[in-house]
């Protein structure tokens, strides 16, 4: 028989489970940029695996209301890795395709970022 869990869900479960599939998201960021960016909005975050780190980083600092911040540096990050695809896709030709389906995944995560950060309005 399976064991019923309850398990509180995550209201970021969509972000969270994008920036863990680097094929969705377009991007990889390491467990240093999460780390950075929490110590960057007041959150210690401690060296787990990446999946905690995201879900730590997103639910801790909407606890502590600095979600906005989060965000704004989760932002800025995209866009520099979204201008490098766009540099390197200048500099190596025969790798534009990819290189550019790579920027607009990423653009995909950063409107995604900002619908689950808004979240929904009817759940308040």
């Amino acid at each position: 028989m399976k064991k019923n869990h309850h398990e509180v869900r995550s209201k970021f479960l969509a972000l969270e489970n994008q920036f863990l599939n680097t094929f969705y998201s377009g991007l990889y960021l390491s467990a240093a940029d999460f780390i950075s960016i929490a110590a960057l909005n007041g959150l210690e975050l401690k060296m787990h695996s990446r999946e905690m780190l995201i879900k730590e980083l997103l639910n801790e600092t909407d606890k502590l209301g600095t979600l906005e911040g989060v965000v704004v540096a989760l932002n800025r990050l995209i866009d520099d890795r979204i201008s490098t695809y766009h540099r390197l896709s200048l500099s190596y030709p025969a790798a534009r395709a990819p290189l550019s389906k790579l920027a607009q995944k990423a653009t995909g995560t950063k409107s995604l970022m900002a619908r689950e950060s808004r979240g929904n309005p009817y759940e308040r």
